[in-house]
């Protein structure tokens, strides 16, 4: 068989159930150690009513057996009470300790979706980009919440199974200890299945995990409201849907070669176990014919026969369980090592204005050949504006994401104020800046949190969140909707409202605004503003910038005219640098452009 990778340099991992349970353990301790604490209680005081069960019914079988012509009621009545006191006690334990699990699978899928949020968080943007990680992060997100539920019901059925069988081995050393030994070979049919089942449980789940995640976008385009203009208009719904229809397909056929093994397995050990099983209850029956035996040690011999081999059959069908939800850890294990430095911080303060230096940046995304940028330098002093401009595809985003952070050049250095931003505080230096991407986000939260995202210390700075809006062009929009700024923008929700792309581009532009930062990166940040609108932002801009410093990325040319120097950008190099007229004077690709862009707005001659 092929393993992979994650079990261990392609070989079968060497998986202990000691340190399956321990491992288990503390991460269930971590999470409800009050919870799980009285579930154990709770299941061994049912293995010691399971004990005085089978106690108190060998007595009551004894007492029967025994019993002269003048036999009654009360010549057995203690021993049915106590068999009926046993049986509540075991009951009540049972509901008890259901219930816990209830709240202690709640707090560990907890406590495991809380860490998979803090390193999904911390780990370097570009990460998303990578296969790897992205099947990784699947995989944490689908099986290790159900993975972390599943220990704790293994733990506690471990608990029981040990307590309730020790409770059931201590009756029969008391009365046919003969038998012990036969029971301890129902486990091997048992453990054999359940390894093998477990392991290839896990390879399954493993190679099924890209076709799961092209599947589930799949489905969340066709259910979902991102996508659900284009499904209509386009009429994509139907062959969107026979493609998940497909990867469905394929799933179940892998997923029916692995029930077809899996009954295999635990077919073969149940007829193993069952023949064992119906020899020993043979022998207890001939013993206690020839008088070797009791009819009453032999009659709680097999009842105690069926108990225990039931639990041992739990016993071995959990050690498997475990061992497959310790694949998973050990697959989260890998998932954890990207780990960053947990969910970053809002630094208490941003960076003093200074100058922006990129210096002979290069870069290539992760995984690729070709390069994206080639040795572009450029800087921009506190208080200055500088676009860029080009045709699409020509590295004017991706120079922004690097100013961003987001990513770290292949060669070359970016600094602000001297220093290398990779040397920085990330959290100081991301507080330094106030971005608008062109695929902002929608926030289906009020308006004012929408815009006091970028700050959330000034949460209730509704004076701040007003200016903001006022600056970006918004404030009528959203003083005029039911709520006002407390207005959830989602209709999904009651009393929500939702905005045009336009006006959500100014709430983009706005959360900007309302972070008090030296850095301002705007990636096309009037790309859905009508001529108007986008007129009168960069006026606000033009006032708004004092001591920052601004990147504005653009294709409209009206626009970036207001800039104090323009980048022209082809094929990841900067070709051109001045001001608008400079440029046009130049003649070069940006007169161009522009001219081609005028060209729309003329009146048409022959």
């Amino acid at each position: 068989m092929r393993w992979p990778a994650v079990l261990g340099r392609g070989r079968e991992p060497r998986l202990r159930l000691v340190a399956i349970a321990s491992r288990a353990t503390r991460l269930v301790w971590r999470a409800a150690p009050r919870e799980f604490f009285w579930s154990v209680v709770f299941e061994l005081l049912g293995a010691v009513a399971l004990a005085m069960t089978l106690l108190f019914g060998r007595d009551v079988v004894v007492r029967l057996t025994a019993a002269s012509g003048d036999f009654g009621i009360s010549d057995v009545l203690p021993a049915v009470i106590g068999l009926g006191v046993a049986l509540i006690v075991s009951g009540v334990a049972q509901v008890l300790v259901a219930e816990k699990r209830v709240l202690i699978g709640e707090k560990t899928v907890r406590e495991t979706q809380d860490e998979i949020i803090q390193i999904a968080t911390s780990v370097r943007y570009e990460r998303f980009e990578s296969q790897t990680f992205n099947d990784l992060l699947e995989r944490a997100n689908t099986r290790a919440s159900q993975s972390a539920f599943q220990i704790v019901s293994d733990l506690l059925g471990l608990v029981n199974v040990v307590a309730t069988s020790m409770a059931v081995v201590l009756v029969l050393v008391g009365s046919v200890p003969a038998v012990l030994p036969a029971l301890a070979l129902v486990a091997i049919p048992f453990a054999i299945a359940a390894r093998a089942t477990a392991l290839l449980a896990f390879q399954v789940s493993y190679d099924l995990t890209p076709h799961d995640r092209l599947r589930s976008y799949l489905y969340g385009a066709l259910v979902g409201k991102p996508a659900a203009k284009e499904v209509r208009v386009f009429a994509i719904a139907r062959p969107l849907h026979d493609r998940w229809r497909e990867l469905a397909g394929e799933r179940l056929t892998k997923l029916s070669v692995l029930a077809r093994r899996r009954t295999l397995y635990n077919g073969a050990a149940a007829i193993a176990v069952a023949a064992l099983v119906a020899t020993v209850v043979i022998v207890l029956v001939d013993a206690a014919a020839a008088d070797r035996i009791s009819l009453a040690d032999a009659a709680i011999a097999i009842v105690a026969l069926q108990q225990l081999s039931a639990r041992i059959r739990r016993a071995t069908s959990t050690t498997g369980s475990l061992r497959s939800s310790a694949l998973y850890l050990n697959d989260f294990d890998t998932f954890r090592a990207a780990r960053g430095e947990g969910i970053p911080p809002l630094a208490p303060a941003a960076l003093e204005p200074a100058e922006l230096c990129v210096d002979g940046v290069s870069f290539r995304y992760p995984g690729t050949d070709p390069m994206v940028l080639h040795d572009v330098s450029l800087t921009i002093a506190p208080g200055e504006i500088v676009a860029l401009v080009g045709v699409s595809g020509s590295g004017k985003t991706t120079l922004a994401n690097l100013v961003a952070g987001l990513y770290e050049p292949t060669s070359g250095q970016i600094r602000y104020g001297g220093r290398d931003i990779t040397e920085i505080d990330q959290a100081v230096y991301r507080r330094s800046l106030a971005v608008v991407f062109q695929d902002f986000v929608r926030y289906e939260v009020s308006a004012r949190e929408n815009i006091a995202m970028s700050d959330r210390s000034r949460l209730d700075d509704l004076d701040g969140v007003a200016d903001a809006a006022r600056r970006a062009g918004i404030a009528p929009a959203l003083e005029r909707l039911a709520g006002g700024y407390e207005t959830r923008l989602s209709r999904g929700y009651e009393g929500g409202a939702d905005l045009s792309v336009g006006q959500w581009q100014r709430v983009a532009v706005a959360r900007a605004f309302f972070r008090d930062a030296p850095l301002l990166v705007l990636d096309e940040p009037a790309a859905a503003l009508d001529v108007r609108a986008e007129q009168e932002l960069f006026d606000r801009l033009t006032e708004l910038v004092q001591d920052r410093s601004v990147l504005m990325i653009s294709h409209r040319f009206s626009s970036v005219r207001l800039a104090h120097r323009i980048l022209v950008m082809s094929d990841g190099h900067i070709t051109e640098s001045g001001t608008h007229q400079e440029l046009l004077e130049r003649d070069g690709l940006y007169a161009d452009l522009f001219a081609m862009q005028a060209k729309g707005y003329l009146p048409v001659t022959d």
